[in-house]
């Protein structure tokens, strides 16, 4: 079997690969946006104080994805950006969570000291039935 090939099909192969080239070497800057934008909501969830850990791996992760841009490692930036996005949403989650437990904590603090004062009380409605 013999395989024809006309200058109209090459051409149209070529371009095809230039473009596939040009598609891999542009910056991932959809997911850099998306990591940055996980990051600050991390940092407004208070997440450097109520998971400070998680919140470290994330700012450590976008410093390098950042140093990484520079150098246009573009395959190292896209994988740093997806895990600093990642730990930056553990990081808002678990702070959101931990305020949370401290809220519902305070809240049933107050409601034994609701309960403390109204046993210790005296009884109003006895004394006034009284008279």
């Amino acid at each position: 079997m013999r395989v024809r090939f006309n200058p109209k099909t090459l051409s149209v192969a070529a371009v095809l690969l230039a473009l596939g080239g040009c598609a891999s070497a542009v910056a991932p800057n959809e997911q850099i946006e998306l990591t940055r934008s996980a990051v600050n909501r991390a940092v407004s969830a208070d997440a450097t104080q109520y998971a400070p850990v998680e919140m470290r791996a994330a700012q450590d992760k976008l410093s390098a994805m950042d140093r990484a841009l520079g150098e246009k490692d573009l395959k190292t930036v896209r994988s740093l950006a997806e895990q600093a996005e990642a730990d930056a949403r553990l990081a808002e989650r678990k702070a959101q969570a931990r305020k949370t437990s401290e809220q519902l904590l305070d809240a049933r603090k107050g409601i034994e000291v609701l309960k403390q004062e109204m046993l210790e009380a005296p009884d109003t409605t006895s004394a006034t039935s009284t008279r």
